[in-house]
Formats: C-alpha cells, structure tokens, sequence
C-alpha cells in the first residue's frame, strides 16, 4: 500500500517548483494593499534538522521507509577530518538523495500548522503571503515551533515583498530585521516576479552568452556548437521561459542577438534571414536545434500555466484562485501571431511540443512559401526523418564522431543554404561554382564521393559484426559471370538461410536530374537510386540463396526505405546483443557523420589543392 500522500505543493509535484512560482507571482499581483509576501530562510536548515523529529516524520507519512532511514539516521554519523574523526548527530548526510525528501517532511507540519492565506515550500525556501498583521504572527509562531526542529530563521537573508507604505509602521513594530524588497527586484526560487525582473534576467544572460562565445571559440567548433545547443543557449533559460512572462519582454530580442552571433562565430557562417530562421528550427524541423527565444517562449509558458494550473489554484487563496490569469491571455495572442492555429486541448495542453510545434510548422511552411526549387528540395530534404541524426552525436573525437571546423561549416551550411565558398572554378571538370558550393556534391571527379562510399560501408560492417554477423567488404565468388560486384555481404546466413548482400549509394539530392523530384517529395532521389539498384541486382533479388537490400542516404541525410528498414533490423539485434537500445540511432549518427565528411571534401575538392586544408 503506496504511503499517505503529503498535501500539495510537496516535494514530490510535478512542476512543483513552477506551480509555486506562478502562484507567488499571481499572488503579488492581485494582492489588496494591505498584504504582503515573506520569503523565509533557515540557518544551515539541512544540516541542523534534528533526525529525532525526521525520523517521527518518516514514520508519520512512510512508514515503508522507516527501518531503512533508521540505519542510516538512528545513530551518529562519523566524519573524517583528516586523520580527526568529527561525530554527526544532526542533519542529513551531504550527498543523500534522501535528504530533500526527509526534510521537507520533517519541516510540512509546521508549515501545515499555520493557515495564512498563502503557504508554499520548496525543500527549505518558504514563503507566506498574508494581510501583514497575519504575516507578524505566522511569523513568529513558525519561528517557534522550527526551534523545536533544530531550525532557526536568519532573519538578515529573509525578505517581505509588496510592503505597502501604509502597513510599514506595523510591520516595523514587529521587530522584524528583514530585507524590504521591491516588486520589481522580486524573485522566489531564483525567478524574477515581475515584468522588470524579466527584463534584467535576460539582458543578464545575454551579456553573460556574449562574454561566453570568446571562449567558446578556443574549442573545436563541434564541441562549442554542441554545447550551445545542449546547454549555454535557450536551455539554461528554460525554467524562466516557462515561469516568468519573458514572452513579453523586450530583452528578448537582444537575447536572441546574442544566442545567433554565438552560434554563427562557432560554425563560421553567417546566419541572416531565412537561414537564421531555418537554423532556429528544432533538429526535426530542418534546423540545427539551437532556438529562437522569440518563438518558445510563449509555447513553454502556455505549457507550464496549463501542467500546473490545479496545483496553482490548490496553493492560492480562494478568492485568487478564481480569477483568470491576465498573462495566460497574453502569451496566447502572441502564441497565435507566431502561427499558432487551435491551441492543445486536454492533456496535450499540458506538453510544451504541442505548442511549440504549431509555430515550429508556422515558420517551416513560410520558408517554404518563399523558397525557389532548390531552396525547397533542400528544406523538404533536412526535415525528413533522421536527415539530422548526426546534429545529435557527441563530438567525442576518439570515437570518430567529432567532425572538424571544416566538415562542421560545410556541412551545417549545406543544411541552411548558407554561402560556403567563393565563386570559383571546379578544379576537376572547369565548371563554375556558385557560393552555395553545391556542384561539389554532384561533380563526377569529386574525390570526396569515394571517401564518403567507403567510409558508409566500413561502417555498415562494423555494425553487422557488431551484431555477431561475419562480414566481407567488395564479396566475390556471388555469381561470376555477371561482373557485378556488390558493396558488401554477409559470411553467415542473415535470415531464413539466406546471406545477406548491399549495395550502399549516396544521390545528391541538389542534382540536376533529381532537383525536380527532390522539390516535390522528399527522399525521391533515394528510392529512385534504390529502384535502380534493385535492377542493377536484379539475379541477387531473385536468387534463392541471397537477401539482395540497396541502400541510399542521400547528400543532404533523407534516407531510402530500403537502408531504413536494414538499419532498424541491424539496430534490433545489436540491441539484443549488447542491451544499449540506443543502438540505432547511434547507427544512423554515424552513417549521417560519414555523408557529412564526404559533402565537406566533395565540395572542398573543387577548390584549387593548394588552397585545401587538411
């Protein structure tokens, strides 16, 4: 039987900390005047927390637990100091993953014990808002009853928001020394409350990004864009993108300044217009996954209003509970003008992706509205399933997932239709080269066309030995009189008996011959290769000894249907061989790295040889 569950806003809520944040602000805002908020600090609070009073708590509220936790709590825990032994009788153990648990339940029944019109606590932040003569008393009742928790209040880091001028002579009364702090400098649980606390925490990122993007440039541009877009970017920001109204700042636009500027120095292209547009687009979408503040913000924020909405009204008071949120009203106009259609309803309103991707299909399709044909072959291309699996790898550079400052310009340019060289002549066949360099990918005597053939099928076979399958690169002995000659084959039997044979091929999306397919459906120019391979081989298909697969990944990453499903059955018994279920996709990353090298030495091959960096 699951133990008693602790009122709500404990600590394990969902989007507890959210739910408190939104609830804090709504209450600073529709406050009478004789109100305020006071935000409650401990001394040391973990580690002064009798274990006496935390072990009555955990038999109070889980019991399951409580012979557990005593094994670790029922007696002195000793501390080594050097050679010094120190004994520890209070407090949680640093590092205990249990620790927030048992303090927060040791501290909930002080807090329950106090019925202000606002309660709320996360781990050992507190706050009450309340008429300011209530707020003296909970006050200096919660002050007493946490002494007999080992607690006590460091009244010069507690705080007393939204003190109107006309109750400071009764808050000064009480004796209190806590800090008066301003609705517009108010903050709880680090968010800013308050449309100017916004404004500040976002020209403090930006400021901090743009100090931050000299060093990024000392890393090899892979590890700095990977880190821009897992961590330094739009993620840092998340929670505030999701608390705090920024949707409505105007500090918004110089983040989003900071977060290009950054991203364009790492991959050395310049990113203006359509192409900043594209790039801010998530992976899936045909971009490189590094956001655009202006258009998440008012997705993440309608999201966490919507998680957190009974969870909000459970922590107000009643007769704020009632009242709409004036900012939910805000940010789904905003929401609306970006592209947003019908909102989400049910528990989809709750998730931020369906937000998000309204506007995400919004911005897709008006690139698509002004581009020309190979602007739109090249966009319906990198929006097509895995066509970015290798922006998700981890440029670890022992494994050969790290591509070089060249390899990662070029090819993060291909995917944008950004400029990547100067207007020259092929050194290979004499025909001009545009700025887009996408001759390279297509030109007959390119040598990166072999590289990235050979690298792709030592990859395939690899993954097929890694899956307990014995394997021969450029097979003979299949049938002799043909003169054909396959990429690859299996030594074993691959199914039913029969041996597995490829052919692996990489059609420019962007070629001539393809362009108008490749405008009107993506991954055309793979299933034509494929269809072409099936009658190239047609004696190995119709062979009763031999499972005959073409596979084709295009230039620009669109997979064929044949190479998909090969993949997702080679992924499927490396899964049951080693147990990673991230066989696959780490397959496809690095097949789609494979093509990106090859893209980035067919097109610096049509550049003069003295003017090619290793």
């Amino acid at each position: 039987m699951p133990p008693p569950r602790p009122p709500s806003g404990g600590y394990w809520d969902k989007g507890g900390s959210e739910a408190l944040v939104h609830a804090v602000r709504r209450f600073l805002e529709s406050k009478p005047d004789d109100f305020a908020f006071v935000k409650l600090d401990f001394k040391n609070a973990f580690n002064s927390i009798r274990r006496d009073c935390m072990l009555e708590a955990v038999a109070a509220h889980c019991p399951g637990l409580l012979p557990y936790i005593t094994t670790a709590y029922g007696a002195q825990s000793s501390l080594w100091l050097g050679e010094e032994i120190l004994a520890s009788e209070e407090g949680v153990q640093q590092d205990d993953p249990l620790g927030p648990l048992l303090s927060s339940l040791t501290l909930q029944p002080v807090l329950e014990a106090h019925k202000s019109a606002l309660v709320c606590g996360f781990l050992d932040d507190v706050g009450l808002g309340d008429r300011v003569a209530n707020l003296i008393t909970s006050i200096q009742l919660i002050e007493k009853d946490a002494k007999a928790l080992g607690l006590s209040l460091n009244h010069s880091k507690c705080e007393i928001i939204g003190l109107a001028p006309s109750e400071r002579n009764v808050w000064a009364q009480a004796g209190f020394q806590f800090t008066a702090t301003s609705m517009d400098s108010a903050i709880f649980l680090g968010f800013p409350l308050n449309a100017v606390g916004v404004d500040s925490a976002l020209e403090e990122a930006g400021s901090s990004l743009r100090s931050l993007t000299t060093r990024l440039e000392r890393l090899s541009a892979h590890e700095a864009y990977h880190l821009l877009k897992v961590c330094f970017a739009v993620p840092k920001l998340q929670y505030l993108l999701r608390s705090a109204p920024a949707f409505n700042s105007p500090a918004q636009a110089q983040m989003s300044d900071a977060i290009k500027a950054a991203v364009s120095a790492s991959l050395n292209i310049r990113l203006e217009g359509s192409a900043w547009d594209q790039a801010s687009l998530p992976v899936r979408w045909g971009g490189i996954g590094v956001r655009e503040i202006r258009s998440l913000a008012p997705s993440a924020f309608l999201s966490s209003s919507n998680s957190t909405a009974i969870l909000v009204s459970s922590i107000l008071p009643p007769f704020l509970a009632s009242r709409p949120d004036p900012l939910i009203a805000k940010a789904l106009a905003i929401w609306s003008e970006l592209g947003g259609g019908h909102p989400p309803s049910g528990a989809d309103a709750a998730l931020q992706r369906p937000w998000d991707e309204a506007v995400c299909s919004a911005v897709f399709n008006n690139l698509l509205l002004q581009a020309d044909m190979p602007s739109r072959a090249r966009l319906l291309a990198v929006s097509a399933p895995d066509a970015g699996a290798w922006l998700h790898a981890l440029p670890i550079r022992n494994l050969g997932l790290a591509l070089s400052n060249r390899e990662l310009r070029i090819a993060a340019g291909l995917r944008l239709g950004a400029p990547l060289v100067r207007r020259h002549s092929c050194v290979c066949c004499g025909v001009e080269v545009d700025p887009l360099g996408h001759h390279g990918l297509s030109c007959r005597k390119s040598a990166g066309r072999l590289r990235r053939h050979t690298q792709a099928n030592e990859i395939l076979a690899r993954a097929l030995r890694a899956a307990e399958a014995l394997v021969e690169l450029e097979p003979k002995f299949l049938f002799k009189d043909d003169g054909r000659k396959p990429d690859g084959a299996t030594l074993d039997p691959w199914r039913a008996g029969r041996h597995l044979v490829w052919d692996f091929t990489c059609p420019d999306t962007l070629a001539p011959s393809h362009l108008a397919h490749s405008a009107a459906h993506a991954g055309s120019a793979a299933r034509s290769a494929e269809t072409s391979k099936n009658a190239k081989y047609s004696r190995l298909r119709q062979s009763d000894e031999y499972i005959f697969v073409p596979v084709a990944v295009e230039s620009l990453g669109t997979w064929g249907p044949s190479a998909s499903e090969l993949c997702k059955e080679i992924g499927a018994r490396l899964v049951r061989v080693s147990g990673d279920i991230r066989a696959l996709p780490f397959l496809k990353q690095r097949l789609g790295l494979a093509i990106q090298r090859g893209n980035a030495a067919s097109i610096s091959g049509t550049s003069p040889q003295s003017d090619v960096l290793e």
